[in-house]
């Protein structure tokens, strides 16, 4: 009886796990602008397909479909980016121009603190709380740490800029070398032809699924929050829905960071009630908007049921950082697709054997 696993084979074999190891550590830096770089591939694989049928040139075709993923994903949001900052700036300046006459922008904070406690204290029978005096420490300490964030803010850009440069190269090798690495991966798994391809079938179907729940969520939240602001008479309902539509990506914050401080800039500026209604309007309606829609849209392009979607994107959330948001349901439907199949190759096994 010959032995079941020859010395050389083992030696090969834990040679193997060390060098994967060691790349691990090598390319674990590196992890989330990979994945990223694997999404964008995926969702936009179709169009690459499109794109190789007129340029015969793998070079080519892949420079084309990462400079078209890059228009997609970045112009727009460089554009919005600018507008954005012409808001907060108008924003500001208009802020400043009100605030001048009593004596800066803390002291006008401050007396909007004081009308929140006054109306506050007319309309609901609370114990007294010197608003003005929380308020001012905590003006106090957000000014001191300013300097610190400015600077943690660079050092993000740059690791961000550095990250985004990492992602579209890795991009533009997967349009290239793709195909061809895919099928490598696939020969050197021990499974069937049809298993394999029901596993990477599985991985892009619901990684696709997820960048079409994330942009449902995205328009839907983007949408209320806009009505909210233009029924309120707020200025720039669409830009301010088009940035909700962009934090709806951003997991446990989300939408809350437009609706939230607008919500509570009404209140300290003496709009109590429409700040009340901002609020409950983002708390009770946009915000749970994610919860109905994302798992409802996932759901139904990968035949999970939709608790299970909503708990896999909950603990990706918690395990990986905002790319849980892909990675939670991949894991969840790969591990389905897995178990179906052990399902599958027990019940043929008891067939052979009763034959």
């Amino acid at each position: 009886m010959k032995p079941a696993l020859s010395s050389s084979r083992m030696f090969l074999l834990v040679l193997t796990l060390v060098a994967l190891y060691l790349c691990y550590l090598v390319l674990r830096p590196y992890a989330a602008p990979i994945l990223l770089a694997v999404i964008v591939a995926v969702v936009f694989y179709p169009l690459h397909r499109r794109i190789q049928q007129r340029f015969r040139s793998p070079n080519a075709s892949a420079l084309l479909s990462t400079a078209a993923a890059l228009l997609v994903t970045v112009v727009p949001l460089v554009l919005l980016g600018f507008a954005l900052s012409n808001e907060l700036t108008g924003l500001y300046q208009s802020l400043s121009a009100k605030s001048a006459g009593q004596g800066g922008i803390v002291l006008y904070i401050l007396h909007g603190v004081d009308q929140a406690t006054a109306w506050i204290a007319r309309h609901f029978p609370v114990p007294a709380v010197n608003l003005r005096a929380i308020a001012a420490r905590r003006i106090e300490e957000a000014s001191s740490g300013l300097v610190s964030l400015g600077a943690g803010l660079v050092g993000n850009l740059f690791v961000f800029l550095a990250d985004g440069v990492i992602a579209f190269l890795v991009l533009f090798f997967l349009f290239r070398d793709g195909r061809s690495g895919l099928a490598y991966l696939s020969r050197l798994l021990p499974l069937s032809q049809e298993r394999t391809a029901e596993l990477w079938d599985r991985i892009s179907s619901t990684l696709v699924a997820n960048v079409y729940g994330g942009v449902a969520v995205g328009a839907v939240q983007g949408t209320l929050t806009a009505i909210a602001f233009w029924a309120l008479g707020l200025g720039s309902p669409i830009l301010w829905g088009l940035v909700t539509a962009l934090f709806s990506f951003v997991p446990v914050v989300g939408s809350a960071a437009v609706w939230a401080p607008a919500g509570v800039a009404l209140l300290f500026t003496g709009h109590f009630v429409k700040g009340i209604v901002l609020l409950a309007w983002g708390a009770l309606v946009v915000g749970l908007a994610d919860n109905l829609v994302r798992p409802w849209v996932i759901s139904g392009r990968t035949s999970l049921p939709a608790v299970y979607v909503l708990l896999s994107l909950l603990g990706g959330v918690q395990a990986f950082g905002i790319l849980g948001l892909f990675l939670g349901p991949v894991i969840l439907s790969v591990t389905a697709a897995l178990l179906e199949m052990l399902q599958e190759e027990r019940e043929n096994g008891e067939t052979a054997v009763s034959s």
